[in-house]
């Protein structure tokens, strides 16, 4: 059936222009085929006007420092109670040395929710490696964490914030925010940070100058409307703070025992990172990311507004404890062919997005 709103909308995303509540809503009312190739048509025109055909990526490490946590959330396997057979604790020499030895860009700290790495040893990390590293970009601890930190140690999230920030911390990823619905926040994670407290964090990090990136977990019982509502959630609070560079959806890894048996299909993926660039005109960049979407899939969201693949993730633990079948990690002349393949220009990426060599 025509509808005038979803053709503004396409007609105006295309553009780069903002859409309207009713405009964004209209994109996701019947993901029919037609109405999936006009989507991809529209955001490839969207990350064309706003990029070309270059498509970035980073040479980074994952450090999550160990998987014990207690946080409970129903969808993830990475977790662990100390006692597990796949519980871990890294050693901050061993870290140390994996940095040196990859000579990575950036490092991408993670981990559970814990008193085996409390947040005085996080802390200390970070200036370890800032003093060790001078040159690395440190994006570190999602909100979850930063709200935990808080809450353990006795001190405001204020001041970590301000003591990450001084020990050397550049940057703060967008994990934990799962998706803003209260219904499923009730369900799935009510022992960690709220929708609502995932984006005060947020909000706080960037008035401090710290840029963060931001996420949606999706395809576990979440409904369209939800995912949209997600998403002008992320552009209100982006015009109120300006420091979100980077939004990343991320499909469900239904894994082993997991109360859905599937994630996401390919063709609701793309749909997805389609629509999150036609709504989300006011954050930069979009990352289609492959660890959890699948080579395949990550490198055809390039074709679908994304204009970022990350990176080569050395050490990604908590997709692949989650079921993801991809590679752990992957070299950077394997990136640069994947992304040529796909029909794009690869361009290697500080942390800041700013291009490391010229483009070819």
């Amino acid at each position: 059936m025509h509808n005038p709103v979803f053709d503004r909308a396409l007609e105006k995303g295309a553009r780069c222009e903002q859409l309207s509540r009713e405009e964004a809503y209209s994109l996701a009312e019947e993901i029919t085929p037609d109405r999936l190739h006009r989507l991809g048509r529209a955001a490839l025109a969207n990350r064309k006007k706003r990029y070309g055909r270059n498509a970035t990526y980073v040479f980074n490490l994952q450090i999550n420092p160990t998987n014990i946590c207690g946080s409970g959330c129903t969808f993830c396997n990475y977790a662990a109670s100390r006692n597990a057979p796949h519980a871990y604790v890294l050693e901050e020499p061993g870290i140390i040395d994996k940095v040196r030895r990859l000579q990575a860009t950036e490092a991408h700290i993670v981990g559970g929710l814990n008193q085996i790495w409390p947040y005085s040893r996080n802390l200390e990390l970070v200036r370890s490696l800032r003093t060790t590293f001078p040159d690395l970009h440190i994006k570190g601890y999602t909100a979850v964490e930063i709200d935990y930190f808080a809450r353990t140690s006795g001190l405001a999230e204020s001041d970590v914030l301000d003591q990450l920030l001084e020990a050397g911390l550049d940057a703060m990823p967008g994990g934990g925010a799962e998706i803003f619905s209260d219904r499923l926040y009730r369900l799935h994670w009510k022992n960690k940070t709220s929708p609502e407290g995932w984006v005060r964090i947020h909000q706080l990090a960037h008035e401090k100058g710290i840029p963060t990136n931001a996420t949606m977990l999706f395809g576990f019982g979440d409904t369209w409307n939800e995912r949209i509502e997600h998403l002008l959630i992320l552009r209100q609070a982006q015009e109120r703070s300006g420091g979100f560079s980077c939004f990343i959806p991320l499909p469900f890894q239904p894994g082993a025992g997991h109360f859905i048996e599937k994630g996401p299909t390919p063709l609701e993926t793309l749909a997805v990172l389609a629509i999150s660039r036609l709504v989300l005109d006011n954050i930069p960049h979009l990352k289609s990311y492959w660890p959890m979407t699948g080579l395949e899939t990550g490198a055809a969201g390039l074709s679908w507004g994304a204009d970022d693949m990350d990176g080569t993730i050395s050490e990604e633990k908590i997709a692949h404890l989650a079921g993801a079948p991809t590679p752990v990690g992957l070299a950077r002349e394997k990136m640069e062919e994947t992304i040529a393949t796909a029909g794009f220009t690869p361009v290697e990426r500080d942390g800041a997005f700013s291009p490391r060599k010229a483009v070819r």
